[in-house]
């Protein structure tokens, strides 16, 4: 998810569907849904058959559920409290939800949907919108949270909880949404993490922490570190991380001009020679969710040997892009159908890059289109 700028008025929230095949952009007038590859085309494949453009009035989130004719839609109001579910298709309203506090991000699958909220997350069946579990994870600013988009790997992963003095910043919390119980827990990184993204299937997970400098990438559940890459040598505040349909490629984007496309090949994979050093970074906790709190964030402790990070030299990127200026808030994905990287920017642009997939290199800029004119913007 892709908020405009701090500071800035233009109330704009954009983010790509589960496949990177749309763009559902929420604006003070209401919410679009944009066809990427070609772009403008109203996604109208199935069931997809409205308008291009809600005249429901001012939104502040809007989510799709791939290219389903479900979206989750948050209006936008002095509170945020309320969740609306909308079948496009039939143009109505499945159910509307309300919350204690304002609703910061919401995540999809075709199994269970997650509200994020600033100090917990809220876990439904979607099938009938069912309360599972609530989640408390204490303040939680970034919204800091990834569920994953497979049915079958169905997990979600967030910090460590805050309060407890064993926790440190840089664990993930692994849960089993359809088990209902804690998968693993992972000591990632050292410093305060600041983005973790599963792939496609669920079975990898990478990480970056405040720092921006290293990300890493660990298997899902066992929490076995696979690759480690070289984001760059000063820090940088990571905006997002995407996996492409195979998982061999992982685009990084941040508050520098750059983004930055690795290769997750066999050669850059890294193997853990120790099978003791690894089972001390994974604390696998199991149990039920009731049992999650203090009795599981007591057991949290510092895994990680100071060498750790030391002991592999991180990759470097494949393939890289520059952007505009640096600064520019954005979300970057490999296009599933050509050799594009797809940025979305703040500001309401879709940028296309061309991708060598052989050698990798400088992406050069072939296009761009802006998300705002059907809105009544623009760039």
């Amino acid at each position: 998810m892709l908020r405009a700028a701090h500071g800035t008025s233009d109330g704009l929230v954009a983010s790509f569907n589960q496949d990177y095949s749309c763009v559902a952009l929420a604006t003070p007038s209401g919410y679009s849904i944009t066809n990427c590859e070609p772009f403008g085309e109203v996604y109208a494949k199935g069931a997809l058959t409205f308008a291009l453009t809600s005249d429901t009035g001012p939104t502040a989130l809007v989510e799709m559920l791939f290219c389903t004719s479900l979206i989750a839609v948050v209006p936008a109001s002095a509170d945020q409290h309320r969740l609306q579910i909308f079948n496009t298709k039939r143009q109505s309203t499945i159910c509307e939800l309300t919350f204690p506090s304002a609703i910061r991000a919401v995540r999809l699958n075709r199994r269970r949907l997650v509200a994020v909220l600033f100090e917990s997350l809220c876990v439904y069946d979607i099938s009938n919108m069912k309360l599972l579990h609530t989640i408390e994870t204490g303040p939680n600013p970034h919204s800091l949270c990834a569920l994953a988009p497979s049915s079958e790997m169905c997990f979600l992963a967030c910090v460590a909880p805050v309060g407890h003095t064993d926790a440190t910043p840089g664990h993930v919390v692994l849960h089993d949404l359809l088990t209902l119980s804690i998968a693993n827990v992972i000591q990632a990184h050292r410093t305060k993490l600041a983005f973790i993204a599963f792939n496609a299937h669920g079975t990898l997970l990478a990480t970056a922490s405040e720092k921006g400098t290293v990300v890493r990438v660990f298997s899902v559940p066992e929490g076995r570190l696979q690759y480690q890459f070289r984001r760059g040598s000063y820090t940088a505040h990571i905006y997002s991380m995407t996996f492409n349909a195979a998982s061999t490629l992982l685009c990084v984007t941040s508050d520098s001009d750059t983004v930055h496309i690795f290769r997750l090949s066999p050669a850059a994979r890294v193997d853990e020679p120790d099978a003791a050093l690894a089972a001390k970074r994974r604390t696998g906790l199991g149990g039920t969710w009731q049992r999650q709190g203090a009795a599981v964030a007591s057991t949290l402790g510092s895994y990680l040997p100071a060498t750790w990070t030391d002991m592999w030299e991180p990759a470097r990127d494949f393939a890289w892009l520059k952007l505009p200026s640096a600064g520019l808030r954005t979300v970057a994905a490999v296009s599933n159908t050509r050799p594009f990287v797809l940025v979305l920017t703040h500001d309401g642009r879709l940028l296309t890059y061309a991708l060598d997939l052989a050698h990798g290199g400088e992406c050069a800029l072939v296009k761009q289109h802006s998300l705002l004119h059907s809105q009544g913007y623009t760039v």
